[in-house]
């Protein structure tokens, strides 16, 4: 399974969300979402960010994966990206925060987002 995540960058900011009660686990991530048959990653991004902000994106460029924890078959990959529309309607979020880079810290994200913010800290990729 690949699971998509958009590095949505504004101002020196990234753009994080919250998931709702109903997903599992809760946390904080880069929003995204799985692969489905058919599609390339970059078209389940355009496809989720679409679903889950109420919003279209460019994506721009392929930037870093990790492994999904406890799986080595499973993995996230994160594509920056940029915001078509400053309109964004959650569905599948509480809410949304566009965060500095060096307080992405403060957020209780997903493992997997962790990991990633680590490789993407490491080689200055969200500023």
């Amino acid at each position: 399974m690949i699971i998509v995540a958009a590095v949505l960058k504004k101002e020196g900011r990234v753009l994080l969300a919250e998931r709702s009660g109903e997903a599992e686990p809760s946390g904080w991530e880069f929003p995204g979402g799985k692969v489905e048959p058919g599609e390339t990653p970059e078209q389940a991004l355009v496809r989720e960010i679409r679903e889950e902000m109420g919003v279209a994106i460019q994506v721009i460029r392929f930037l870093a994966a990790v492994n999904l924890p406890g799986s080595n078959e499973n993995s996230l990959m994160a594509f920056e990206a940029r915001l078509e529309s400053e309109n964004i309607n959650l569905t599948s979020h509480r809410r949304y925060a566009w965060v500095a880079p060096e307080e992405i810290g403060n957020y209780d994200l997903l493992p997997a987002d962790r990991e990633l913010v680590l490789k993407l800290s490491a080689r200055n990729l969200l500023s």
